[in-house]
């Protein structure tokens, strides 16, 4: 009896929660806005400068070195309106943040392989 009342709350559980059973087979967007959100506020003004368009960013945008505490970030990976030209070749602009203090600054900027 108790098998069939957990059984029973699961499956209502479940299916009262659309986001719980579709969430799962949705993919993200691979050009999501949202992959630039999470990042510290002078990544995202440096981005908002070199953007003319709200920008987008695949999920490999941006990649964080927690032992150099330094923001890498991919304008291969980056997609507005104004971006210039960040491709030589086959190399890539990297831009790199660190943080100082309990802030990020402009480190370097630097073509390297595109890809990973």
């Amino acid at each position: 009896m108790a098998i069939r009342i957990w059984s029973l709350a699961f499956c209502l559980l479940v299916w009262s929660t659309p986001e719980a059973v579709s969430g799962s087979m949705n993919k993200d967007d691979p050009w999501n806005p949202h992959h630039i959100n999470g990042l510290p506020p002078e990544v995202r003004h440096y981005i908002a400068g070199i953007c003319k368009s709200p920008p987008a960013a695949q999920r490999d945008f941006a990649t964080y070195n927690p032992r150099e505490r330094r923001w890498r970030i991919n304008l291969e990976y980056l997609r507005c309106e104004g971006l210039g030209e960040f491709r030589r070749g086959n190399q890539c602009l990297d831009v790199d943040f660190v943080e100082v203090g309990s802030q990020y600054r402009l480190a370097s900027k630097h073509y390297a392989d595109c890809g990973y």
